[in-house]
């Protein structure tokens, strides 16, 4: 037994829930390792301290109740703001945002669709719109030489940049 040391078991579990046979194999090795008695000693010094201080009762002040019950009533008399309101002070950044982000896009939607709508009809004689090119191909006496389509979409690719 002197090379299976009973910290572990000591360790494994509390020194109350030892039952009388450990206690017995516990007490047989210490007799013989010191380190092991230290152990033993401090385990069982700490359960009993634990007991005897598990078994004390501390009363409580004689204004310990009344304290704590004016505080209960001053808590509930406070009046609490309603839920609309602190919902509102939480989300209110996240509202405003999305609010100015829905007014901006809808503005750059109208003015881009005005731009567009307003460049088919301002362009001069002989510069053509792709809009033109794809859908107004089937009126007859107005037929686009190839010519004409390929200057429209090189001159449109120019013009973005790309």
């Amino acid at each position: 037994m002197r090379d299976n040391h009973i910290t572990n078991l000591l360790d494994a579990k509390p020194f109350s829930d030892l039952s009388d046979a450990e206690i017995s194999t516990v007490e047989s090795h210490v007799l013989s390792c010191a380190a092991c008695r230290s152990a033993y000693d401090s385990a069982r010094v700490t359960s009993s301290l634990i007991e005897a201080r598990t078994l004390e009762t501390i009363e409580a002040g004689p204004f310990f109740k009344t304290r704590v019950m004016a505080e209960l009533r001053a808590r509930r008399l406070t009046a609490e703001e309603p839920a609309l309101v602190r919902m509102w002070k939480s989300a209110r950044a996240l509202v405003t945002t999305m609010a100015l982000l829905l007014v901006l896009l809808a503005g750059v939607t109208i003015f881009t669709r005005a731009a567009d709508s307003n460049e088919g009809t301002s362009l001069g004689p002989g510069v053509y719109s792709p809009e033109y090119v794809v859908l107004a191909r089937g009126d007859s006496d107005d037929e686009l030489t190839n010519y004409q389509v390929l200057e429209t979409i090189y001159d449109l690719e120019d013009g973005d940049g790309q």
